[in-house]
């Protein structure tokens, strides 16, 4: 039943490459948009856990660098330590309330997009502090006034397609 988990990477691999690139392509906001695959991680890893969340964040990651001409390698990384950090505080988590994920998902998409500006910078791109910060919150603000409508449609997907006797 490993092929439903298969399905559900493929459905939101798809999805959120025709939403960031079509329908989000040109809302920017001060030169930032949001990071809907990551996003997408993120919604993952809550729903998931660290396991299925680290593997979603790969593969998402590695989508966002082949799809959106990237550099190869980092978005993988980053989404991928994301994704799993994500789902391991999730675990954590005993009753989370209704604005858990909306902090979650602004907390993670901020450490996230610093994170790839980090290692961007280790291996030599130019990218000034400030700019990043301000790309950091920017894209943290947008992930998390698009996570109401997104985390109820990847919970859907991921009970629908959940392997029975999973452990979330």
């Amino acid at each position: 039943m490993i092929w439903k988990r298969g399905l559900l990477l493929l459905l939101l691999m798809v999805t959120g490459l025709v939403v960031e690139t079509a329908v989000l392509g040109s809302a920017t906001l001060d030169g930032s948009k949001p990071e809907f695959l990551l996003l997408l991680a993120i919604a993952v890893a809550m729903n998931e856990g660290p396991a299925f969340g680290a593997t979603a964040g790969f593969m998402l990651g590695l989508a966002t660098d082949m799809f959106l001409g990237l550099p190869r390698g980092i978005s993988p990384l980053v989404f991928t330590a994301v994704g799993y950090g994500v789902g391991r505080a999730r675990a954590q988590m005993t009753a989370p309330t209704a604005w858990v994920p909306i902090v979650v998902c602004f907390l993670a998409t901020f450490t996230g997009v610093l994170a790839y500006g980090a290692v961007g910078m280790l291996l030599g791109q130019r990218i000034g502090p400030s700019s990043l910060i301000r790309h950091a919150l920017l894209g943290g603000a947008y992930n998390a006034m698009l996570t109401p409508f997104v985390f109820p449609v990847v919970r859907a997907m991921g009970s629908k397609l959940r392997p029975a006797g999973a452990i979330r």
